[in-house]
């Protein structure tokens, strides 16, 4: 029988021959008539004239004489058809533009399906009076604002008409609007042909009727009984209403489905990149003659550069039909980037955030540089500037690369009247410049530019190239559209292509990623203002429309191919497969074995070929351990290495140091420091008498002034004056305040609270010099605080950070009971050992944390022994051999470093 192209084929050779000058065929897409060409060719055996082959959108602007305007232009026309409408009363582009897409497709909508605007627009103002008719309130200001939205927007609509139409051009519906009226006159052609439509608006129709009453119409419908028969099934819903229109047409409806169909397999997977490995192992299994007759459909199109980065590299020839998407592309990051920071900078310079979005990209970052320029970045936002201007960016970066230098002072130059457009051509000479050796990436540069000259073309045209929100509001609608294409055969060879690319193709195989409800069919249709009973009274599209056009696409697909694998994700977040997989199920394929499977995907995941890293404890390591133990090992060092041996050993063998942290917040360390700070300078005054709690609260009202005065010494007070450092200050006076308060409430409660010590050093040397051959190891620690409360001795310890109560529960005290998160009870218990062996007279203390982020952080968490929260002497012996085995698997010969996999706080380790 042939696909359905080579029967429309079959047919207008049949009735014209080779004379075919004079006719047109109007197709779904333009792929279609790249195959249907083929067709021609192929069964004529001559040469002969190409038929005039058009999509429906082609053949409406031929007919009206009108060009569709894009979006974005639009959208300036409309602002324009808006500020006459409104005069006085008009709103600021940015406010015009939250509403104005969704309008605009409205009246497109209307325009396309001939709805009169007088009585439309009236329909709607009454509408929002008659909901409130019987009340009698007057109407609610909701309602005055709808009545005027709609009374504005019937004057928005016919002022936009008129303008768009005095330049030759309108929105999809009027050009529609305008090639009804146009008809039969404008038609040129002896015959058109008609193949493979589906849904039509009230426009499209009335044109197909034109040509039918001139004579001129052949209509072929690509359809399979299955659904075209059966009233029930939503697929054939716009067909049954064609072919009770204009006749059967003249291929004859096929039977595919009805008498079988396709043998269908239905793969889980996992997430939504194991789609793209499923469909690359079914590739894999394909001799180069089925894979030329497969194609690969994506129902979720964001699912294309996945795709092609899996393919088999002996796919052979591959024709992709979408392209990639400008603004999914590192330029389009690079610029979207840009603007936005560039839209919030001002005479004081970029936000430091901002900055390094930009600076960091790597389109900016040479592949090869060594390090250089990261390093000299590092500088840069170790400024710990709230703000950049670009004397200090260049500056840093003239001693490592004079040439980005000279493009960092074009691109952040100050001043409001260099234009957008130089400094965005700046920026894209400058990635230039670093991505010459990447084919791929210069081409993303050079769409790019013509992607800036056309926004920058169109802000000029309609005086807004000054605004920031001209720029945010055109090029991003211009980077989606705009697409970077792939070379390939159309006619041979594997083809990738969208959904709506498929119409009117019939592939043999078909794999189809995405079938997942919510993708398939899309949720996401087109907004609209018009109310759902007004839609129905008008004859305007409802929801069910749209889902009948995308049942019908599917069904399509499937109706003349041989096999068909459909693959959707089947996790957590996935709302399970398509409503057509199950409808196919117990329908099409029910009562069937065999013609419909389900199985779940069981994708090969490369391995990885990097080996965990184990740092031996060899001589030369063992030494510095040696020397480490003998200089003092601290609560922390031990903390680190019970969390991490590789991070104790990347820190305190080897003695890296953690690196600073670069940008505007303010970091961790400086944090601390500073809180600490200002706590021993709060409490010394009160050393060794007992806190007053009238004291304490007249300390309360002066923090905010000590914490800035300590914060001022890396930062400047403009940088914390704004911005993300603003917050975290706030949080810090805060948390200290709220500690005070805690403190004043217990000694009003009773209590008795005597600081004894601040920042105090530990030390103890002995215990293990009996235990350890050949070493006396030292143990050594700076303590925050020491209290006597209520008789009994606390050490303190004070964390900015947060804390679990059971990470300080040690139910025994072995080395593997203080492994992972119970590094803050190692530390604690350390703390506690030695000032008991320091101190003979104190029969017992508790050791704890006190979290600023903790309302009671006055009161603390605690270390506990068992169920005991209090460490005594009798625990001592216990203790020393804890800390005895600790340093013998320090010294292990047999033992070595490696990273815990489930440490997730190293700063060091490569984690994976």
């Amino acid at each position: 029988m042939g696909t359905f192209l080579e029967q429309v084929a079959a047919a207008m050779l049949a009735e014209h021959g080779g004379a075919l000058a004079d006719v047109a065929v109007v197709l779904p897409s333009r792929r279609a008539g790249l195959h249907l060409r083929q067709a021609l060719a192929r069964q004529s055996g001559a040469a002969l004239w190409s038929p005039d082959i058009l999509t429906l959108p082609d053949l409406m602007a031929r007919l009206s004489g009108l060009r569709v305007m894009p979006m974005e232009e639009l959208l300036f026309e409309a602002y324009e058809a808006y500020r006459v409408v409104e005069g006085t009363r008009a709103r600021p582009l940015e406010d015009f533009i939250e509403w104005a897409p969704v309008t605009l497709a409205d009246m497109s909508e209307v325009d396309a399906n001939l709805v009169g605007l007088d009585g439309f627009y009236r329909d709607l103002r009454s509408w929002e009076e008659l909901e409130w008719s019987f009340n009698e309130d007057p109407l609610s200001e909701h309602q005055q604002h709808m009545v005027h939205y709609w009374a504005r927007t019937g004057k928005l609509h016919a002022a936009l008409n008129q303008r768009v139409l005095a330049l030759g051009a309108g929105t999809t519906g009027l050009v529609e609007r305008l090639a009804v009226e146009r008809v039969p006159g404008a038609f040129t052609w002896q015959r058109i042909w008609f193949a493979g439509l589906n849904a039509l608006t009230r426009a499209e129709e009335q044109v197909l009727i034109a040509a039918q009453e001139a004579g001129i119409a052949r209509f072929a419908w690509d359809a399979d009984r299955y659904y075209l028969d059966d009233a029930v099934q939503e697929a054939g819903d716009h067909l049954r209403q064609a072919v009770r229109r204009f006749g059967p047409g003249i291929i004859p409806v096929t039977d595919h489905l009805a008498a079988g169909g396709p043998r269908v397999q239905v793969m889980r997977a996992s997430n939504a990149v194991a789609q793209v490995w499923c469909a690359a192992d079914r590739l894999r299994a394909m001799g180069p003659e089925e894979r030329a007759t497969t194609a690969i459909v994506l129902a979720d199109e964001s699912l294309l550069p996945a795709l092609l980065e899996a393919l088999p590299g002996d796919t052979g020839e591959v024709n992709v039909t979408m392209g990639l998407s400008v603004a999914s592309l590192p330029v389009g990051g690079l610029i979207s980037g840009f603007v936005r920071g560039a839209v919030r900078a001002d005479e004081r310079g970029w936000l430091l955030a901002d900055a390094d979005g930009v600076l960091r990209h790597p389109m900016l970052r040479p592949a090869r540089g060594g390090g250089s320029m990261e390093r000299a970045l590092d500088t840069l936002f170790n400024t710990r500037a709230h703000r950049l201007d670009s004397g200090i960016i260049s500056g840093i970066l003239d001693d490592k690369d004079p040439e980005a230098a000279k493009h960092a002072r074009a691109v952040f130059a100050p001043g409001a009247g260099i234009p957008m457009r130089t400094r965005l051509m700046a920026l894209l000479a400058w990635a230039k410049r670093t991505v010459e050796a990447d084919p791929f990436a210069t081409e993303q540069v050079y769409q790019a530019s013509l992607i800036v000259g056309r926004a920058a073309d169109l802000l000029e045209k309609y005086g807004h190239d000054a605004a920031p929100t001209g720029w945010t509001t055109v090029l991003p609608r211009l980077l989606r559209s705009a697409r970077i294409g792939f070379f390939g055969e159309p006619l041979t060879g594997l083809q990738i292509m969208g959904l709506l690319e498929a119409r009117g193709l019939d592939p043999q195989r078909v794999i189809l990623l995405g079938a997942q409800e919510g993708t398939l069919p899309a949720a996401s249709l087109e907004r609209s203002y018009i109310p759902f009973e007004l839609r129905r009274a008008h004859g305007l599209p409802l929801r069910d429309s749209g889902d009948a056009v995308q049942a019908y696409n599917f069904l399509r697909l499937l109706q003349r191919s041989k096999e068909a694998v459909l693959v959707h994700v089947d996790d957590a977040g996935a709302n399970g497969p398509s409503r057509f997989i199950a409808q196919l199920e117990h329908g099409l394929y029910k009562g069937r074995p065999g013609m419909m499977t389900v199985a779940t995907a069981r994708v090969p995941v490369p391995v990885r070929g990097a080996a965990a890293v184990m740092i031996p404890n060899d001589e030369e390591t063992r030494a510095r351990v040696r020397a480490l133990l003998e200089r003092g090992l601290s609560p922390s060092a031990l903390g680190t290495w019970l969390r991490c041996p590789l991070d104790f050993w990347f820190r305190y063998v080897r003695g890296l140091k953690e690196p600073d942290v670069p940008g505007a917040l303010i970091g961790a360390d400086v944090m601390g420091s500073a809180l600490h700070a200002v706590m021993e300078d709060l409490h010394r005054p009160w050393l060794g008498r007992p806190l007053d709690a009238d004291t304490v609260e007249a300390a309360i009202p002066g923090i905010r002034e000590a914490i800035l005065a300590r914060f001022a010494k890396d930062f400047s007070l403009d940088h914390l004056s704004q911005g993300q450092p603003l917050l975290q200050t706030g949080m810090a006076v805060q948390a200290v305040e709220n500690y005070l308060r805690a403190e004043v409430r217990a000694v009003r409660e009773g209590r008795r609270i005597t600081p004894l010590a601040l920042e105090t050093e530990l030390r103890t040397q002995g215990p293990l010099r009996d235990q350890i051959p050949g070493l006396d190891p030292v143990f050594k620690g700076r303590l925050d605080r020491m209290d006597d409360r209520d008789g009994v001795i606390h050490i303190l310890d004070l964390k900015t950070g947060g804390a679990d109560a059971k990470d300080l529960e040690l139910k025994e005290l072995n080395l593997d009971a203080l492994r992972g998160k119970k590094g803050h009870a190692a530390q604690l218990l350390m703390y506690a050992w030695i000032h008991l062996l320091n101190n003979p007279d104190v029969a017992e203390v508790r050791a704890g944390l006190q979290t600023l982020r903790s309302a009671g952080a006055s009161d603390g968490i605690y270390l506990k022994l068992g169920t005991m929260d209090r460490i005594t002497r009798t625990d001592l012996p216990a203790i020393t051999a804890l800390f005895a085995d600790a340093v013998r698997a320090l010294l292990d010969p047999e033992a070595g470093y490696a990273h815990d996999p489930d440490n997730t706080y190293c700063v060091f380790c490569a984690k994976e």
